[in-house]
């Protein structure tokens, strides 16, 4: 994770800019605006999450590499990361098997960047794996999309707030060997 003063981005050449240095195979997992005073919950692929202030990861320079959200166990990746800024808010998780879950932000605890995280998601190749997470208003719509292209929508509030031990609930029926490819949230 790294945070960077967006005036660093206020002089985009014409073939861009480098906004970090990424080792061999690394990938981007997720980017958000922010004011500073916020904090971010980060997903990894096999159920867990931290969640901790932002103002733990210092400012540093456009082509900085950055420092540690969540220490990964064998073979897990970071899926997504999620901006909290009031404590109204919700966490959304969903697994590639098309289940979702939302739940009360209270229930991430804050830590430390850099731990193992909690337990966000109980994975299986029946409930699926994390694709990914994101906070919610109570008022925002889903947007999924899956492998097939089929794209669904409905209200935030239609999933009723679970804890993190819930499997959850199908948000999204797949067909044959289809899976959950992403999602978004958006305004009603």
């Amino acid at each position: 994770v790294k945070r960077t003063n967006l005036s660093e981005y206020k002089n985009v050449r014409k073939n861009g800019l480098r906004a970090i240095t990424l080792a061999d195979g690394d990938e981007i997992a997720a980017a958000h605006l922010s004011e500073g005073d916020s904090s971010v919950v980060v997903a990894t692929r096999f159920g867990s999450a931290i969640r901790f202030m932002e103002t733990d990861a210092r400012i540093m320079g456009r082509t900085a590499r950055g420092v540690r959200a969540i220490k990964l166990r064998e073979e897990d990746y970071v899926v997504g990361a999620a901006k909290v800024y009031n404590d109204e808010m919700s966490i959304l998780t969903v697994s590639d098997m098309g289940m979702g879950r939302r739940t009360s932000v209270e229930h991430y605890r804050l830590q430390r960047r850099g731990g193992l995280g909690l337990l966000n998601y109980k994975t299986s190749d029946e409930k699926g794996y994390v694709c990914g997470i994101k906070s919610l208003q109570s008022d925002d719509d889903i947007i999924l999309i899956s492998t097939d292209g089929v794209i669904i929508r409905f209200r935030a509030n239609d999933l009723r707030e679970m804890g993190r031990y819930a499997t959850g609930v199908r948000v999204m029926r797949l067909s044959d060997d289809n899976k959950v490819v992403t999602f978004t949230r958006t305004e009603h």
